[in-house]
């Protein structure tokens, strides 16, 4: 019986023993499996690592050329000072040694360090380095072989500010970017586009990195080279600007604040755009230092801001063309419609006021257009009322994207009771409707939008979609056909002899007469404060009116649209029609308008009296 219980007892020792024997080998074949499948990417990757690293070869992004083949962007080459790819143990006493050789930011090369995504990726010490420092380097690389230099294709943009909206900006793919499933390919590092055409034609514009395979030795110190597959540069893309139009407008905006921006009322092409104030590309194509960022994004003048597709702004007496295709083709008055203008309204308890405290006297609609007459728009928009000046209004492109191929475009705003029921949670007064009739009251336009219903009453009622792009790797990008938007002939007759009118001798827009070529126009101001507050701070400017001018030329076959709007620029037939003329006076080839005297008033028809001062808007645009 003891024998028995004594076999028991060993037979159970030798189980555990077992147990654990067998319990140890799955540890180790799950150890094993760890390693060699769970993290095999890591260690063959550190193997590798140690004898063959590969080393990427930037490609150069296409060049971007005007449609006359003039370089708007292309690229050159340019030196970076990087560190070894080894990870930096000792990283403060790394960049002691390098600052002792060249001058570098410690802040910026930690950061890169900490984003830079592969592990054996070097870093980049200092961008765009200059050739002087270069020299430097490798005159030292005995002594520091952590230290090297890399030859890299570098953006370059010859025309600097001109046109910076359009082009855009390059930069490394933010960690934002790189979140998201458009950049899920993107390696930590990779120049990308950021603005303008470099972000909307991005992957198109890349070309395919190459690879050199060197063998490096203990100290991730590069010894020699094993392969080499050279980078695939970019297509080339040719945008619909043509340079010297760019050059032009540039240099008749004059640096003032606000933006133009100029196409081909047939098909939409972009010809020129321009916003101010700009800023130089060039700056972030070497990477931009912190400081710089900062001073740009907290500059209260947002240089950054593309104004032609992100500024929203009141367009002011400029919204009478909207008022007047509507009302026509509704039906709710005709080009003869005569309305009496005493320099005010008196309406729904209140006083609106004209720009011309005399009054106009009786108008027709053509002559409203011409002198830019607020109390015959006062009457047309009560007679429309607001469904159907926003249904106009969004039919003509707004309160909508222009469908642009820019990034980041605005949509602007056509206020309707909808609208501000479900914003504002209140219903909507027909006196709303009377300030809506001027182009105030909460109606928010781009300057795109604007160029685009300029070109639409041009062209004969068609809505183009702007675009800047022309062609891709040599092959024409396509875009929607104009659309009809099926009004009536005689609205379009109609409205282009108000819009020849504001331009003709006597209208709010003169100024943009050129010889021997028929323009067509129209004048806006439009307040940016109460008419209170501007009559007690006029000298301040930043309480001034945004100027407008949207035209098109010549009249009957028209070659060219366009907008232009001046920030704080006061009364739209002063800041805006000369730049206008300008511009179409480098278009055309003929002398600039004779913008230096005023031409006498015109009579005024005699008109009832005045009342006392009250509430209204009394913005001229002449």
């Amino acid at each position: 019986m003891r024998i028995y219980e004594d076999l028991r007892s060993l037979q159970s020792r030798l189980s555990v023993i077992k147990s654990v024997i067998v319990l140890a080998l799955a540890l180790v074949v799950v150890y094993f499996w760890h390693l060699q499948v769970v993290r095999g990417k890591y260690f063959r990757e550190l193997a590798d690592n140690n004898r063959i690293r590969a080393v990427a070869i930037p490609a150069p992004r296409g060049p971007v050329f005007d449609r006359n083949g003039r370089v708007l962007v292309e690229n050159r080459s340019s030196f970076n000072v990087v560190l070894s790819a080894e990870p930096h143990a000792n990283l403060d006493a790394e960049l002691e040694r390098v600052g002792r050789i060249i001058e570098v930011d410690e802040e910026q090369v930690r950061d890169r360090i900490d984003g830079r995504g592969p592990r054996f990726k070097s870093v980049v010490a200092k961008a765009d380095a200059s050739e002087e420092d270069v020299a430097v380097v490798e005159a030292r690389r005995l002594e520091e072989p952590e230290v090297g230099v890399e030859v890299v294709p570098l953006r370059a943009y010859p025309l600097t500010n001109e046109a910076a909206h359009v082009l855009g900006r390059v930069g490394e793919v933010t960690d934002r970017q790189l979140a998201t499933s458009s950049f899920s390919d993107i390696e930590p590092g990779t120049v990308v586009g950021q603005a303008g055409i470099e972000a909307q034609y991005n992957r198109a514009l890349m070309g395919r990195d190459g690879v050199r395979r060197v063998v490096v030795n203990s100290r991730g110190v590069e010894v020699a080279e094993a392969q080499q597959e050279p980078p695939v540069p970019g297509p080339p893309g040719t945008l619909t600007i043509d340079v010297e139009l760019q050059r032009a407008m540039d240099e008749a905006m004059g640096g003032r604040p606000g933006g133009a921006v100029a196409l081909d009322p047939q098909t939409g092409e972009i010809l020129a755009l321009s916003s101010n104030p700009a800023y130089d590309p060039n700056v972030f194509s070497g990477g931009i230092s912190p400081a710089v960022w900062q001073g740009l994004i907290k500059d209260p003048e947002t240089p950054l801001m593309n104004r032609v597709i992100q500024g929203q702004y009141a367009p002011g007496s400029a919204f009478k063309v909207v008022m007047s295709i509507a009302a026509l083709d509704a039906g709710v008055i005709t080009p003869g419609t005569r309305f009496h203008c005493p320099g005010f309204l008196n309406i729904y308890g209140k006083t609106f006021l004209c720009h011309k405290k005399e009054g106009h006297g009786t108008l027709n609609m053509i002559q409203a257009l011409a002198q830019s007459c607020n109390v015959y728009f006062y009457n047309v928009g009560v007679r429309l009322e607001i469904q159907r000046i926003s249904r106009y209004a969004n039919l003509l492109g707004f309160n909508a994207p222009s469908g642009i191929d820019l990034p980041y475009e605005a949509s602007g705003l056509i206020p309707s009771p909808e609208w501000k029921m479900r914003t504002q949670k209140v219903q909507w007064f027909p006196g709303e409707t009377v300030s809506v009739s001027i182009g105030q009251g909460g109606v928010t336009v781009t300057a795109i939008q604007m160029a685009r219903l300029a070109a639409a009453v041009g062209n004969g009622g068609r809505l183009v979609q702007p675009h800047l792009i022309k062609t891709l790797n040599g092959a024409p990008v396509e875009f929607k056909a104009p659309v009809d938007l099926g009004l009536k002939p005689s609205t379009i007759a109609a409205v282009k002899q108000g819009m020849s009118a504001v331009v003709a001798p006597g209208g709010t827009g003169w100024r943009a007469q050129l010889p021997g070529i028929r323009v067509a126009g129209k004048t806006g101001s439009a307040q940016v404060v109460t008419h209170a507050r501007l009559e007690t701070d006029k000298k301040s400017h930043q309480y001034q009116p945004h100027g407008w001018f949207l035209c098109f030329a010549p009249i009957d076959h028209p070659r060219i649209a366009m907008a232009v709007m001046v920030e704080h620029g006061t009364a739209g037939g002063q800041s805006a029609a000369p730049i206008a003329g300008q511009i179409l006076a480098h278009f055309f080839g003929v002398p600039p308008p004779p913008a230096t005297t005023v031409p006498p008033p015109t009579p005024v028809p005699p008109g009832r009296p005045r009342p006392l001062p009250s509430p209204g808007a009394r913005v001229a645009d002449e």
